[in-house]
């Protein structure tokens, strides 16, 4: 069992928790698989890793979760296409031997297939790399953000330090005119 965190959760760390998850939902797992995985990568419990997805994480990778889907299914669809080409080759393998004979009209049929199956192979190609070019934006933005936040923090702390100094300036300031005033009132006695 992975240990127990307390923690709050990093932008780095619920990149990995989107990736493992949307990695999950394409290959036709579960997400509960996905949340163990990431519970040991993280070193977080499974429950926290689901309880972060579900709370937060769910609702800015919509799009990418339909994607995800799509994929499951266009690859559940590619797999059965290929079974049913194999039991077909079968089938003509079958055919072929009893009648001696190639038919021409089969071969060209199961090149167009596999031409077809080929173009959705790439078209799958080209979503990744978008899916890549946009999660690159993504962390780009974030370290302009964190560098952006950093930054202010900075200058905030900047002028707290300065502020305190000004207080402690102007309590002197005070003091001393409460001295000096008292010293007149002293003198004008004498």
């Amino acid at each position: 069992m992975t240990a127990a965190r307390q923690d709050a959760w990093t932008s780095d760390e619920d990149l990995v928790l989107a990736e493992l998850v949307l990695a999950y939902i394409r290959d036709g797992s579960t997400q509960l698989q996905a949340f163990e995985e990431a519970g040991r990568r993280l070193k977080r419990t499974a429950a926290a890793c689901g309880f972060r997805w579900n709370s937060n994480i769910r609702k800015k990778y919509k799009e990418g979760i339909e994607l995800a889907k799509k994929q499951r299914n266009a690859s559940k669809r590619e797999k059965n296409t290929e079974i049913k080409a194999f039991e077909e080759q079968d089938a003509n393998i079958g055919n072929i031997s009893k009648n001696d004979s190639i038919i021409l009209s089969d071969a060209i049929s199961f090149f167009q297939k596999l031409e077809n199956e080929l173009a959705t192979i790439e078209k799958y190609k080209q979503e990744n790399d978008q899916l890549k070019n946009m999660m690159m934006a993504h962390k780009a933005e974030k370290e302009a953000v964190v560098r952006e936040k950093d930054e202010l923090t900075k200058e905030y702390n900047q002028l707290k330090d300065e502020y305190r100094s000004l207080i402690t300036l102007l309590d002197k300031a005070r003091k001393m005119a409460g001295e000096l005033s008292e010293a007149e009132k002293v003198s004008t006695l004498f």
